[in-house]
């Protein structure tokens, strides 16, 4: 990887291929920003190729003619944002850059984008070359520190590996999760049912019978008590009682009719 401070090493972090330039107007005042309704937007003076280049700790706005790719004008960029990049103040897809020549005279000039997502783009390319700058400063800074200071050096590493013949023990579970819960629920409920019984399936309902419209429901009396404690009588029902005591009336009558003739009979 090239140093930070190698000048012969270029790398491109943004590329678009339309941008629209304009020769714009003095500042009106040093506390006002410049505004893109002042500049002729419908006529652009210019239509270039923008590139972001990082030469070392410089990074460099470089505007190219899009058909030969012939340079146009180049913007250094020291710090970001800074007055070598500015927003302006009606709008996201316009800038104002100081472009410089090699004999150090400078101008300003306005820049435009189609889209705002071409304007994040370049917000974000000039960031990402000084947010690696900070961070290769600072990992430069801590080994100079390293390499001054021999309490570091002396440090010894911390050592993560598996020692020979060392053996860890993980415990996979193979139910998914919920399932021990559920798996809970379904024993309590098997513990409630009387053991030798088919519990009914999940989910199911035994239904009620009812009688049907306009039926009566016939109460059931218990039986009489029996004196003989050998021989229970059978419970009556209406039927046998009433059928019983015709049979008896019946009987009543045969036997004083046969009673009440005797003139058959010899002595």
């Amino acid at each position: 990887m090239a140093s930070i401070n190698d000048d012969s090493y270029e790398s491109i972090g943004l590329v678009k291929p339309e941008v629209y330039v304009y020769v714009i107007p003095p500042r009106q005042s040093a506390t006002r920003k410049h505004r893109a309704a002042d500049w002729k937007l419908e006529s652009p003076n210019f239509i270039c190729r923008l590139k972001i280049i990082s030469k070392g700790e410089k990074c460099l706005i470089r505007l190219e003619d899009r058909n030969t790719g012939g340079h146009f004008a180049t913007c250094p960029v020291e710090s970001y944002p800074s007055i070598a990049v500015e927003n302006v103040e009606d709008s996201t897809r316009y800038f104002v850059i100081r472009v410089q020549n090699d004999n150090g005279q400078q101008a300003f000039l306005g820049i435009g984008f189609n889209d705002r997502s071409d304007s994040f783009d370049f917000n974000v390319a000039l960031q990402d070359h000084f947010k690696y700058l900070k961070q290769a400063k600072q990992i430069e800074h801590e080994a100079e520190q390293t390499a001054n200071n021999p309490s570091h050096q002396q440090q010894p590493k911390l050592d993560l590996s598996f020692k020979e013949g060392q053996t860890i023990k993980i415990n996979l579970k193979s139910s998914l999760p919920g399932d021990e819960q559920t798996k809970k629920t379904v024993k309590n409920a098997n513990e409630s049912i009387v053991p030798g019984i088919l519990p009914p399936p999940p989910g199911s309902l035994i239904p009620k019978l009812t009688p049907p419209p306009g039926s009566i429901v016939p109460k059931l009396t218990p039986p009489p008590i029996s004196t003989n404690p050998k021989i229970a009588p059978p419970a009556p029902s209406s039927s046998s009682s009433s059928t019983t005591t015709a049979t008896t009336t019946a009987a009543t009558n045969n036997n004083s009719s046969v009673h009440s003739d005797l003139s058959w009979m010899q002595f």
